[in-house]
């Protein structure tokens, strides 16, 4: 029987959400992610090149690309942030090696910033589903 993975993770974490949109921001760039805005207010960070990735899939190498879904509410002690990446992610772009690799590397990603709010002193709590 395979491992389920996780789709998400939400992190609780101490602070307002300007303070939290700005770890966010020093994590993701800090690590090559490019910040966007959507219109509803989500915030995207992208890494990789999506036509390499149209080209070669899964064997992209470090150029894979991905998007990491974020969604930042405040609480009122408190801030969420949903790390979400579903899950297919990566499959259109590269199949089954695709969504695994892209799994893969969200999981890692948000265990390195699990560390980084932890170590800061402002992580309440993890929740994965």
């Amino acid at each position: 029987m395979s491992r389920r993975r996780s789709e998400q993770v939400v992190f609780v974490v101490r602070g307002d959400q300007a303070a939290v949109r700005t770890i966010l921001e020093d994590f993701f760039v800090g690590r090559g992610w490019t910040a966007r805005v959507r219109a509803d207010g989500r915030l995207e960070y992208e890494r990789g090149s999506r036509r390499r990735t149209i080209l070669l899939g899964a064997l992209a190498g470090r150029r894979f690309f991905l998007t990491a879904q974020i969604e930042i509410r405040e609480g009122a002690r408190t801030t969420d942030i949903r790390y979400r990446w579903g899950a297919d992610v990566g499959a259109a772009l590269g199949g089954t090696l695709g969504r695994d690799r892209a799994a893969r590397e969200h999981e890692q990603t948000a265990a390195a910033l699990e560390k980084q709010l932890a170590d800061a002193g402002r992580l309440v709590q993890v929740r994965r589903t």
